[in-house]
């Protein structure tokens, strides 16, 4: 499944109260330095230097955080930098975190930018949203709390290194990370299975096959302990148990739109027992969400991307479509191509429905103009970065280029080769 972390915020954000405090230039000068410090001690592994930026005040979250270094020096970060983002939303903190920490000199909660790349993996940075609350005490700005917003929905991102200590294995082309089983660690203990990333190896060859731009092809693995340690990393609103892995991205708009931090999650629940050929295509569905990043962009709707990555997952099987047939023959295709919320809204049978729809109409493309032609379509459309123009605008042009039909053209002759 796709899934992206946005880092776009609601209009609730209107709610928020006005600031206790107005920032000065050497308020965000000092906050800016304490991150500077805080960067610096991760990439240099100094742990005396990296808690010396938390304030002492809170014991639980000086815990958490001294948990969180000694798993992050398991990761190999070529770089990592924290900035605070103050001309995005200001300062974020209520009166109500302003009276928490009422022995405190000044406090603000300004949006803090994460960027970090894992060397050999990371061509560019993952992007993540932190909202640390800084309080300034006897004229030093310490970091006190990562969840004071969290009431707000406004959630300080959260990797696997927060969660505890990391194990880690290594393929030719994947970065596996996941937490040990016990203090005498081997892989066999590992919810995705000691034969995954050889799987994941064969999940490669078989994607090469489909989709031939250029993209990075190392990519890092992550796999949570817990369906809620999976359900706070990617923030999730809607019900895991009906997804067996996600293709995770950051966006980073700095340069455009930018897909980053490309990363594939498995859900841990669903991985005990599984045959190794279902791994495969899963992985291979996965990998193909992870190689079009590279060429993808903000208008590409969901039935486009999951269609090709069921089609690429499954080798391009006709029997993948089995549930499709029979809803065929029962009566129960309605010719509409599924909206972007009919992946993740209803019941398992109805986004499963979803899928195989998408899956058939994508075969259907490929089947009619060629596969050269989707890939011109896919790129052609997922070009189209920030512009004005609805999805359906900017799909219907893209699909004139190729096919020379509307939408409305494409999905009636689509349902009409079904029927």
């Amino acid at each position: 499944m796709r899934r992206v972390a946005a880092l776009a915020l609601t209009g609730a954000l209107l709610l928020v109260s006005a600031p206790s405090f107005a920032q000065s230039d050497d308020d965000r000068a000092g906050i800016q330095a304490l991150l500077d410090r805080r960067s610096r001690a991760v990439l240099d592994r100094d742990e005396p230097a990296f808690l010396s930026t938390i304030d002492k005040g809170d014991v639980g979250f000086l815990v958490r955080q001294r948990r969180l270094f000694h798993a992050m020096r398991d990761v190999p970060f070529s770089d990592y930098q924290l900035e605070a983002a103050w001309d995005r939303f200001g300062d974020l903190a209520r009166p109500s975190d302003v009276e928490k920490y009422k022995d405190a000199d000044e406090v603000f909660i300004p949006v803090t930018e994460e960027h970090y790349k894992i060397a050999d993996y990371d061509p560019e940075s993952a992007a993540e949203d932190l909202f640390y609350t800084f309080v300034k005490r006897n004229g030093e700005w310490l970091i006190a709390e990562d969840t004071d917003l969290d009431d707000f929905t406004f959630y300080t991102a959260r990797h696997l290194w927060d969660s505890g200590p990391l194990y880690t294995d290594k393929s030719d082309h994947f970065l596996l990370f996941a937490h040990p089983c016990s203090a005498q660690v081997t892989q066999g203990c590992l919810a995705v299975g000691s034969d995954f990333l050889s799987l994941a190896e064969a999940g490669l060859a078989t994607l090469e096959r489909y989709w031939t731009a250029p993209w990075q092809d190392k990519v890092v693995v992550l796999v949570p302990g817990s369906i809620d340690e999976l359900e706070r990393m990617i923030q999730s609103t809607f019900d895991l148990d009906n997804f067996v892995a996600f293709a995770y991205s950051t966006i980073d708009l700095d340069h455009g739109f930018d897909y980053t931090g490309n990363r594939i999650i498995p859900n841990p629940n669903e991985f005990q027992g599984r045959a190794g050929s279902s791994v495969q295509e899963i992985l291979t569905h996965e990998l193909l969400h992870v190689a079009t990043r590279a060429s993808s962009g903000p208008f590409i709707p969901i039935f486009v991307e999951e269609g090709f990555a069921d089609y690429v997952g499954h080798d391009a099987d006709p029997g993948a479509l089995a549930f499709f047939n029979n809803d065929v023959a029962s009566g129960l295709f309605d010719g509409r191509l599924p909206e972007d919320y009919q992946f993740t809204v209803g019941s398992g049978t109805d986004i499963y429905r979803s899928y195989q729809k998408s899956h058939s109409a994508v075969r259907f493309f490929i089947g009619t103009y060629g596969l050269e032609a989707f890939q011109r379509f896919y790129r052609s459309l997922g070009h189209v970065e920030i512009a004005a123009g609805t999805v359906r605008y900017h799909l219907e042009r893209a699909l004139r280029r190729t096919t020379g039909l509307d939408l409305d053209g494409f999905q009636d002759a689509w349902a009409s080769s079904i029927r």
